[in-house]
């Protein structure tokens, strides 16, 4: 494999774990069971009192095009603070090619990434809280989704639909990405790097329905370790050479 191909695969894979969010495993790291962990969480940031989309609940469908090729399904409760994101998915670049089953959740402060075929998983802090520390007082808009989107940079460019919902389009130059948001939930992405291109579009939605606590939480069957943020950004550049 060449060095620019090898550059494209470790870029399209990371896409597939966490979009925009790269997930790596620290060289040091600490099994633990489920149960909160001890590491202390500035107080100042409270994910409880934040409303992330404009939508109390819902599941969203959506189809993954491009250099990957698979589904998705979103279960989300409680305005967006409690999230579990199926994905199956295959990436392809030039010969070579990934499979990945993966769960992704969000609950309360804490996200868990987890690999349905090996039965492991890491947790982690919820990335969007450093963020939340670093523009605490910069920032004071009323919707925390328009907080979200300005704080990584997003710029508006207009309006599209997308299955019907009036979304605003947000682009992200520095990541080469767009997104289209409606009540600051995702229903339509573009990535772009190199000759890698990844497309996820809703195909539907249910809106404000019934979905049980369980969902959002990790199977018992798997194996979970702890990181924190500066090990995956240290792993993480330490893989860019």
């Amino acid at each position: 494999m060449s060095s620019q191909q090898k550059r494209f695969f470790h870029f399209s894979f990371s896409i597939i774990l966490v979009l925009n969010l790269h997930l790596a495993c620290s060289t040091e790291k600490k099994q633990t069971d489920q149960t909160p962990s001890q590491h202390p969480i500035e107080e100042k940031v409270i994910i409880k009192d934040q409303k992330f989309f404009g939508i109390e609940s819902g599941i969203v469908e959506y189809k993954i095009t491009g250099s990957q090729k698979g589904d998705k399904t979103l279960y989300f409760k409680d305005w967006g603070r409690k999230q579990a994101e199926f994905s199956t998915s295959t990436i392809k670049i030039g010969r070579y090619s990934k499979n990945a089953n993966l769960l992704k959740l969000s609950n309360g402060n804490w996200q868990y990434i987890i690999n349905l075929e090996s039965k492991t998983g890491t947790k982690r802090e919820l990335p969007v809280l450093e963020k939340l520390r670093e523009f605490k007082d910069e920032i004071s808009y009323g919707k925390f989704g328009e907080q979200l989107a300005l704080m990584n940079g997003g710029i508006e460019t207009g309006g599209d639909p997308v299955i019907g919902k009036k979304c605003r389009v947000f682009e992200f130059k520095s990541k080469n990405s767009r997104l289209w948001l409606w009540n600051w939930l995702i229903l339509k992405s573009e990535t772009l790097k190199g000759k890698v291109k990844i497309n996820v579009e809703a195909t539907s939605i249910q809106e404000n329905v019934a979905i049980a606590d369980s969902v959002f939480k990790p199977p018992l069957d798997v194996l979970v370790t702890e990181v924190d943020l500066e090990s995956l950004r240290n792993q993480h550049s330490e893989e860019q050479f």
